[in-house]
């Protein structure tokens, strides 16, 4: 999801006050100031700019880049600095790179640019943004959902069952849809402390399905004593019943956004505002935290790796990291010098073979399905757009993997839904639909 845990981290890379925990211990309530190791080259980088030390800028962005592969705004900086040195064949093809990305960016608006005007280039790099922006790929429709002004973020599918469980962030429920459209409430609105419904995860196996949601002042759906809590629910697929669950506490305004089953029948959360990764046992009880707070800003979607031993997480603005199960190491998943961005995931997924990812992105115009080739070291090297920018999405958010394809949300409507104005509204949001892609 994207809408307001993540909304204060538009402005690239901020600081934030977390609250302190090692990775691997239960959590802690305390808040100490925690910053990102990108965020603070970053900050280098801009502050070279600011006094005109386009060496320092240079070597600040390249420090940041080496750790987030891939990260958009960087890339500019980079591009922004090598212009401001005078060696604009470079900066030309740091933004050519930029522009093949897939990312909206208006590149004549930066004024740091300015000496690459003159370029010979210059005017079909501007005419490749354009040209980058097209649709492309032809999704097919899945279903249209048969209730309006759902607001539904996550899906997920039971392979057992053949069917689809979809949560909604504004009728706070869960709904298992089969193939055809027709619905049902696994859950209805609110049932045992359900809140406004964000990842699900199918655990096949052993027959369970894990559901975070969480509860923020711009839903506009909650009373002052539930506004920043989150919970995990964790369901028997096959009753409906309800095994076990974890509300946060207010003093720890916690906000769960996604969850994948792990290889031990436990579960991993991301905590976007908190910019962590939580792990949750097989029965419940209280999480350890993974990651640090801070190591993983914006911690959004997530899955297990091939071989069980490790995370994939999207930190959103930087990129998809890998997390290691045992240790809580993180290091990006691209490759150094990625000619690709892994920005801007919401829902991520290990493709059944284990030789790729499949990601939804939704970040500064991307709005697309694309699949990440993974090496056998487990690094993405390749990235491939499977579907973009189609006329019918809005904030499209999350998907689920099955036999015939990937099916995903295309027009979820989150962003107006936070965004709107009077909290009281809760119609206007149309049918959602849910599209299918292939894989190939």
């Amino acid at each position: 999801m994207f809408s307001s845990a993540m909304s204060a981290l538009l402005v690239l890379l901020l600081a934030s006050v977390v609250p302190a925990c090692a990775a691997g211990s239960g959590a802690d309530t305390s808040t100490v100031p925690v910053r990102h190791p990108v965020e603070i080259a970053y900050d280098q980088a801009v502050a070279a700019a600011a006094s005109a030390d386009w060496e320092a800028c240079l070597d600040a962005t390249r420090r940041a880049l080496a750790l987030a592969p891939g990260q958009p705004a960087l890339q500019r900086r980079h591009a922004e600095a090598l212009a401001q040195l005078g060696r604009s064949d470079e900066a030309m093809q740091d933004l050519r790179a930029l522009v093949g990305w897939g990312v909206e960016v208006k590149l004549a608006d930066f004024e740091l640019l300015a000496p690459l005007h003159g370029h010979a280039d210059w005017p079909q790099l501007l005419a490749a943004v354009e040209a980058a922006l097209a649709p492309q790929g032809t999704p097919g429709l899945s279903f249209t959902m048969p209730v309006a002004d759902l607001v539904p973020e996550g899906i997920c599918h039971d392979p057992v069952d053949d069917v689809f469980y979809v949560s909604s962030v504004a009728r706070r429920k869960i709904l298992r849809v089969a193939r055809d459209g027709t619905a049902s409430d696994f859950i209805a609105s609110g049932a045992h402390g359900y809140l406004a419904g964000l990842g699900v995860a199918v655990d096949a196996q052993r027959r369970r399905l894990w559901a975070v949601s969480t509860a923020q002042a711009d839903d506009g759906l909650f009373d002052a004593a539930t506004v920043a809590t989150s919970a995990v629910h964790v369901f028997d697929l096959d009753t409906g019943s309800l095994l076990w669950r974890h509300v946060t506490a207010q003093r720890d305004s916690l906000g769960f956004n996604d969850v994948c089953v792990l290889p031990d029948g436990g579960g991993a959360v991301a905590v976007s505002d908190r910019g962590q990764v939580l792990r949750f046992g097989p029965d419940g009880g209280a999480p350890v935290a993974l990651t640090a707070p801070g190591a993983m800003p914006g911690a959004n979607g997530l899955c297990v790796g091939p071989r069980g031993d490790c995370l994939y997480v999207s930190a959103y603005l930087l990129g998809i990291m890998r997390v290691d199960l045992g240790d809580g190491v993180i290091s990006a998943a691209a490759v150094p010098g990625a000619d690709f961005t892994t920005s801007g995931v919401d829902g991520l997924y290990l493709l059944p073979d284990g030789t790729g990812l499949i990601a939804v992105q939704n970040f500064l115009g991307l709005d697309r399905v694309a699949r990440f080739r993974l090496r056998a070291d487990g690094l993405v090297d390749d990235c491939r757009v499977l579907t973009a920018r189609q006329e019918m999405f809005v904030d499209p958010t999350t998907g689920a993997l099955a036999a015939d394809g990937f099916h995903f949300i295309a027009d979820s409507y989150v962003s107006p839904f936070y965004g709107r104005e009077d909290k009281a509204v809760l119609t206007g949001f149309g049918r959602t639909r849910v599209m299918r892609i292939g894989l190939e």
